[in-house]
């Protein structure tokens, strides 16, 4: 039987050595490969060997690697998926969550209140109107007086609060490099044009004046004539305004009452139901003071809940009066709520509770004792409830912020 293996010829160990060749041309050098019997070996198998062999050497010799680097234009000793240990320790977690406190969130919650307790007077005054409990006229007659008594209350901080803007745009105006210093000695500048020492006398040093006058950061009071005028000019567009609106509606409300005859109350229901919850659902319940209206499709769909609402009603007085009255709690009356909230705490709050009691006598009124208590239960747990609810759920907020993200650009107010 032949074996399998040939045992590799080994020369004695006094043999000598014979020595290659010279090669003179690439001709000999392949006859002297062909002779070795030695493969020819491409350029890209040669590269893959030769990196196989340095792994190889590399792994038995017990080497290294290099530290890894997050640099994409490095070639370094790991796959280009590696994910190094070190990636995620300046990994940051909830950095710009603040927790809430209880009492803050029931007093925020104050806004939701009032506009819900808005709602629910002027639907029940609806159907005391629909079922001809209380007069149209009494109801317009109250909100009226209610209206012009909470504009002329709008109307006497007027004037502080023009003045407020005013000193918001002069010191958000004001330029943010200081102005030049005397060359000789230093000292402190008070006032245009004088310069006064620590000691608050004037330095004999030179004084290069600014090349343009400083803005004053006060505003000056408005003279007592200026004010007259413009107050006078106020109230004459107020009153236009008002007038307006008062012979528009006389002029629509024959419209409105026949808009919606062929139909059914209970489509006319479904339909104000829903724009009612889109006018809880767009309100604006945090704008500032700077904001003289309400959102617009908030105020719009609650119109449009009173306009469907008034088409029920059978008489063109009715249905006047219900227009009016809508206009003034969906339209001027979150503006007197808004800057009731930022002018006094506590008439705000004495305004939520005047109307949940309002609301709550009005279901009392309307349809029973029962939705009375329901409601002011509902309140009471809803501001508690929903603030303890929000806490709890901040347990599971997971914001997360690394040297990845992309940079914020700082955007200052001035430039200098």
């Amino acid at each position: 039987m032949p074996e399998l293996f040939m045992p590799t010829p080994v020369a004695p160990t006094g043999a000598p050595r014979t020595a290659p060749p010279a090669l003179d041309s690439e001709t000999d050098a392949a006859a002297w490969n062909h002779t070795l019997q030695l493969p020819e070996v491409s350029d890209t198998e040669g590269l893959v060997m030769k990196e196989r062999r340095k792994k190889h050497r590399s792994h038995h010799s017990g080497g290294k690697k290099r530290d890894w680097k997050k640099l994409l234009w490095v070639k370094q000793d790991y796959a280009d998926n590696w994910v190094d240990p070190t990636f995620l320790k300046d990994l940051q977690r909830n950095v710009n969550v603040h927790p809430y406190n209880f009492y803050s969130l029931v007093a925020e919650s104050t806004v939701v209140v009032q506009h819900l307790a808005s709602a629910v007077i002027f639907v029940t005054s609806f159907v005391a109107i629909y079922m001809e409990t209380v007069s149209p006229v009494t109801v317009v007659m109250v909100s009226s007086i209610l209206t012009i008594a909470g504009w002329l209350v709008w109307d006497m901080g007027w004037e502080q609060r023009e003045a407020a803007k005013e000193r918001a745009i002069s010191v958000r105006d004001m330029p943010s490099t200081p102005a030049i210093t005397p060359a000789v000695t230093p000292s402190t500048s008070k006032g245009l044009g004088v310069d006064l020492g620590p000691d608050g006398k004037r330095n004999s040093g030179s004084y290069f004046p600014p090349m343009e006058p400083e803005k004053p950061v006060s505003v000056p009071a408005m003279d007592g004539d200026h004010s007259a005028q413009l107050r006078k000019s106020r109230i004459l567009a107020t009153a236009k305004s008002a007038l307006l609106i008062y012979f528009t509606l006389l002029g629509l409300s024959p419209i409105l009452r026949s808009l919606t005859k062929g139909v059914t109350s209970d489509s006319i229901w479904a339909i104000a139901t829903w724009l009612f919850i889109a006018n809880f659902l767009s309100f604006d319940y945090g704008s500032g003071i700077e904001r003289n209206f309400p959102a617009s499709f908030s105020t719009n769909a609650a119109i449009t809940s009173s306009v469907v609402l008034a088409s029920r009603l059978t008489d063109t007085s009715h249905v006047f009066s219900l227009m009016l009255f809508s206009i003034q709690v969906f339209g001027l009356f979150p503006v007197f709520r808004r800057t009731v909230k930022h002018q006094s705490w506590n008439y705000h709050v004495l305004l939520t509770v005047v109307l949940v009691l309002g609301a709550a006598g009005g279901l009392w009124v309307v349809v029973g004792n029962g939705w009375a208590v329901a409601w002011l239960f509902g309140v009471i747990v809803g501001m508690g409830g929903c603030g303890w609810w929000m806490i709890d759920l901040q347990k599971y907020k997971n914001e997360i912020h690394g040297p990845w993200d992309p940079a914020r650009p700082v955007i200052r107010g001035q430039w200098a």
